[in-house]
């Protein structure tokens, strides 16, 4: 009898064991960095830090005609398909679009490719107005994840301040725009193997 409570013990153990290592809990980071274009001085090209996410370089060039966007060393933006002289725009998604692999579109910015945002000659999307939204981004490793933002615009200076974001800790798992908590379904996994552990545990008993 003392072998089979045993034997529930480690099969509720490696249940919980199970749920964890499925569980897709994002993983938050802070920004809070500022970026201004047209009608100011030049400003050098930036690396952002977005935690174990990576980074991402920013380059207010001195034309006044755009931001530029990358990802050094690996990952993607997300973006839309229009473009100008091979610079894709950056999709902007709306709070509660899932950011996937089913909603990239047909190009993602590959490593070192500038992307950009025109703000001063001819722009695509939501680019031209002030507005607030969420970019969207893909690891080297497969993760997805978001940086909330808020755009103004006001003739030709633009302004663009990166607030905070997060990143899904499983590859692959898609995100929700603004949402920095597990995903129910996941919840639901991680207290079905719990809950086996503690029924266990009172069989032993």
């Amino acid at each position: 009898m003392k072998t089979k409570s045993f034997a529930q013990v480690i099969a509720g153990l490696a249940l919980a064991l199970q749920a964890t290592a499925v569980f897709a809990a994002p993983i938050t980071f802070s920004i809070n960095q500022t970026f201004s274009q047209g009608g100011v001085a030049d400003l050098p090209e930036t690396v952002v830090g977005i935690g174990g996410a990576g980074n991402f370089a920013v380059d207010p060039g001195a034309s006044g005609q755009f931001f530029d966007f990358k990802r050094p060393g690996g990952g993607t933006f997300s973006t839309i398909n229009t473009q100008i002289s091979g610079y894709y725009f950056l999709r902007s998604y709306a709070s509660g679009d899932v950011i996937g692999t089913g909603n990239f579109g047909n190009h993602v910015s590959p490593v070192d490719d500038w992307d950009t945002i025109l703000v001063n000659g001819a722009t695509a999307g939501v680019w031209g107005s002030s507005h607030s939204g969420f970019l969207g981004f893909e690891t080297a490793s497969n993760n997805f994840g978001w940086i909330a933002y808020d755009f103004t615009k006001s003739g030709a200076l633009s302004i663009i301040h990166f607030l905070d974001g997060a990143y899904n800790n499983v590859a692959g798992e898609s995100i929700v725009a603004g949402n920095a908590v597990p995903e129910p379904a996941s919840l639901a996994l991680l207290g079905l193997g719990l809950a086996g552990f503690g029924f266990s545990r009172r069989k032993k008993a």
